[in-house]
């Protein structure tokens, strides 16, 4: 079912969370509590399902699809009991255990609730945004799979010995706070998705216009934006499934992968292999790293042991995958792509919660930004400091990034910009931003000369020439 441009069949029971103790008794009738909860859940979602249809009919009685999708407020923090970890599954894995039934119970007693007053808001909203909206016929797909053949990018670059920013331009469109800035692998489009509303738009960095019109959502916030290496394809993703559409167009290319069982199943962040042949998916809640064809969207191999990565990264040769997690509790952690086996980890004191990494483009070291301002440098083979921290860093790091060439390393904070020497670890320039503007996010072309900065809670875009 297509709703507002996206290819959905139907709400996931991760956008309502509960959770539910074990006892493992035995009722009267001799069935065990987890095998009446299973029969619960089946129950529910036969009756989900069911309003979906109903309200499929509805919009259809009305002639088409919603003109603008409701504003879905940002959802609470989860929690969770203290237990232990869920042990790794499969791809083909056994059926869920009674802990996760309960949690998925509950899920779908919220969602149970919830789905007849979505579907009135959905049809009685009534605006003008309908021009805005990328819509696709329900359970269409465009053909072609993603290429594992890269983009080209451009050359590697220096930056220069006094630099400074020159404006380009200010993307306006928006209505909403801006959460996520990706530039394409050629560096000729941007991608930016809000905060708390469905919204995702792309932008010509040539003539500073939208490409398509924009994709909106009434059901999911695209949290994890990433282009394929090459460029033909933007993923996002979201706590409940993982979509794909044509750069170009913004229309749905291939199959979505959405797991509606799980909840505690996660796409939050994307990252695609340098080779554009697999990428990797996981979350905040999620205790796994999955691993996916990029042709086929199908998992492949034994899912990582996770502690929730708000962040994955490949290093540029694609030997090493690096994931963050942003409330401190894990770290960071690496993985060797090839045997898919955990490597030492860096120390854990450091971070604090951090969800700014970048590799140098030679894949020899891991630069993190950790709380306490410092951005400090690791061996992604032996988790190992590499030199000392950036010198004398202040405020606190918003954007990080190797310059192209890999002899200087920049950072951002509401100060401005900032250059520092890579071998050396000393700061080469602070760029103050013109017009007073903050950076609260930075997105760096692979152009080596582009930039792409938010300010604090903006609804537009700055871009930049660093010259």
């Amino acid at each position: 079912m297509a709703v507002a441009g996206m290819d959905e069949r139907e709400p996931s029971p991760e956008d309502g969370r509960g959770a539910a103790s074990s006892t493992g008794r035995t009722g009267p009738d001799g069935t065990t509590e987890a095998n009446a909860d299973a029969e619960e859940l089946s129950q529910l979602r036969a009756e989900r399902d069911h309003l979906l249809a109903e309200r499929e009919r509805l919009r259809h009685e009305l002639n088409g699809p919603p003109s603008h999708p409701p504003r879905i407020p940002p959802e609470p923090p989860p929690h969770f009991p203290a237990t232990p970890d869920a042990p790794l599954q499969e791809a083909d894995a056994p059926p869920p255990s009674r802990r996760r039934l309960l949690v998925g119970a509950g899920a779908a007693v919220v969602m149970a609730a919830v789905a007849v007053p979505t579907a009135i808001a959905l049809l009685d909203d009534d605006t003008d945004d309908a021009k805005d909206t990328a819509r696709a016929k329900p359970g269409t797909h465009t053909s072609g799979d993603p290429s594992p053949t890269p983009a080209r990018t451009p050359p590697p670059v220096a930056i220069p010995a006094d630099p400074g920013l020159r404006p380009l331009a200010t993307l306006k469109g928006h209505r909403g706070d801006i959460g996520t800035l990706r530039f394409s692998p050629d560096g000729k489009t941007l991608a930016s998705s809000e905060a708390h509303d469905g919204v995702l738009r792309l932008w010509d960095v040539a003539t500073r216009k939208q490409r398509a019109k924009a994709l909106l959502s009434s059901l999911v916030v695209f949290k994890g934006v990433a282009f394929s290496p090459d460029g033909r394809t933007v993923a996002t993703g979201h706590e409940s499934r993982a979509q794909f559409w044509d750069a170009t167009t913004l229309r749905p290319r291939g199959k979505e992968i959405a797991k509606h069982e799980d909840p505690f199943l996660s796409f939050e962040t994307i990252a695609f292999s340098p080779d554009g042949t697999i990428f990797a998916t996981s979350g905040f809640i999620d205790q796994e790293i999955r691993f996916y064809d990029a042709a086929t969207h199908r998992q492949k191999a034994t899912p990582l042991e996770s502690k929730g990565a708000d962040k994955l990264v490949f290093s540029p040769d694609g030997k090493t995958l690096a994931g963050v997690d942003e409330s401190g509790m894990d770290g960071v952690r690496l993985w060797d792509v090839a045997t898919r086996t955990q490597r030492p980890k860096p120390p854990n004191d450091f971070f604090g919660g951090s969800n700014h990494m970048a590799f140098s483009p030679d894949s020899t070291t891991l630069a993190v930004a950790g709380s306490s301002n410092d951005v400090r440098f690791f061996d992604p083979l032996t988790g190992k400091e590499r030199g000392g921290p950036l010198d004398s860093h202040v405020g606190s790091v918003t954007g990080l990034a190797y310059a192209t060439d890999g002899k200087s390393v920049l950072t951002a904070d509401y100060s401005g910009l900032h250059v520092w020497d890579a071998a050396t670890r000393k700061r080469r320039a602070t760029i103050s931003v013109p017009g007073a503007t903050s950076i609260a996010q930075l997105a760096f072309s692979p152009d080596g000369r582009t930039l792409a900065t938010l300010g604090f809670q903006d609804k537009t875009i700055h871009l930049w020439r660093l010259e």
